[in-house]
């Protein structure tokens, strides 16, 4: 049975809760930490409505980590800094390995070797120096881009382009970092797109991109330039969403366009759609679709992965379907999901 302590108890930790309380014979939750005074001194599941798992939220982190555990996972809220590295959410997961645990994680400190070397090099010396592991992974980036579509290259003679193609309706999204969407928000007031004040594109790229250069990275796509875009649309009507109404004519949608280039031709492509209430407003489509080019050609569609409703279901699955992959291997150092064993569901009791 392997010991697990989850940091951060937020819409992806509410997930993770309820899935390790199913899996008690594999999983034991010894500790939780988050900083809420609403949660805190609560059981970890009635926090949420669930059944009582028997641990009690605590905000003593450094309690936590005295604690007999193999592995953290870490949810807790991404920051970067002003070069848009992720730095200081590294120091707090540096934390965790410097007490001796394991960390899996969902911050976007992934693939990271190229894009952030101050951050890899940081993390991995942290890992090695106390003999465990670190490895980030989740949805997106890790999941849908890019490990199941290198996993569906795997079936093929030879790639020639990547295109993941995904997005995700927030309409009935409660986390806080919704407002940086500006859903609402007249469009003639956002910053020029793509230009240095356009913060919005330039976290959105720092977070997602790295899948992209790991699809280019382990087929040996050749590329020879970074290229993105960002648009931003506005409502065609009144539209009606838990944070409130977005009027017509304002801020309704983004597309992220992320795009690695060899002379000017595609090789890895990311597209990526935030946006509200799909349903009413398909003309900015959600094309859940991986899109492969060469011998043979392959198209997969996957619906599901990111729904209206539970969306942190499939954030959350894959660091915990992580856990023994990472714990049998004994590995130390900054690790990637890709060179680990095929991550598949941990047995339900």
């Amino acid at each position: 049975m392997y010991k697990v302590i989850i940091w951060g108890l937020g819409n992806v930790g509410r997930s993770a809760v309820r899935m390790i309380a199913e899996r008690r014979k594999e999983l034991d939750l010894v500790a939780v930490v988050d900083v809420d005074p609403n949660k805190v001194g609560k059981d970890a599941g009635e926090v949420f409505g669930f059944p009582p798992v028997g641990v009690t939220v605590t905000s003593d982190i450094d309690a936590a980590l005295a604690m007999d555990a193999d592995i953290v996972m870490d949810f807790c809220p991404t920051e970067m800094d002003q070069k848009g590295s992720f730095m200081p959410s590294a120091l707090g997961m540096a934390k965790a390995l410097d007490a001796g645990k394991n960390v899996v994680t969902t911050i976007p400190v992934y693939h990271c070797k190229d894009s952030q070397p101050e951050v890899y090099a940081f993390l991995d010396k942290h890992a090695k120096d106390h003999n465990v592991a670190f490895v980030p992974f989740g949805l997106l980036p890790g999941d849908y881009a890019s490990y199941l579509p290198l996993v569906i290259a795997g079936t093929m003679g030879h790639v020639d382009k990547i295109v993941v193609q995904s997005g995700e309706d927030d309409w009935h999204n409660t986390s806080g970092w919704v407002s940086v969407f500006s859903y609402g928000a007249d469009p003639a007031l956002y910053p020029e797109m793509d230009s240095d004040k356009d913060l919005l594109a330039k976290f959105i790229y720092a977070y997602y991109s790295s899948g992209v250069y790991e699809m280019a990275d382990r087929i040996g796509l050749k590329y020879d330039e970074f290229k993105s875009k960002h648009e931003i649309f506005a409502a065609p009507c009144d539209l009606e969403t838990i944070n409130g109404t977005v009027k017509k004519g304002t801020i309704y949608g983004h597309r992220f366009t992320m795009a690695l280039l060899n002379k000017g031709e595609e090789a890895a492509v990311l597209r990526y759609v935030h946006k509200v209430c799909h349903k009413s407003t398909p003309e900015l489509p959600i094309d859940n679709t991986i899109h492969i080019e060469g011998l043979p050609p392959v198209d997969a569609t996957i619906n599901g992965l990111i729904p209206d409703r539970e969306g942190y279901v499939t954030s959350a699955a894959p660091v915990v379907n992580l856990i023994p992959s990472v714990l049998k291997g004994h590995l130390t150092g900054y690790v990637e999901a890709c060179d680990l064993p095929a991550v598949i569901p941990v047995k339900l009791d």
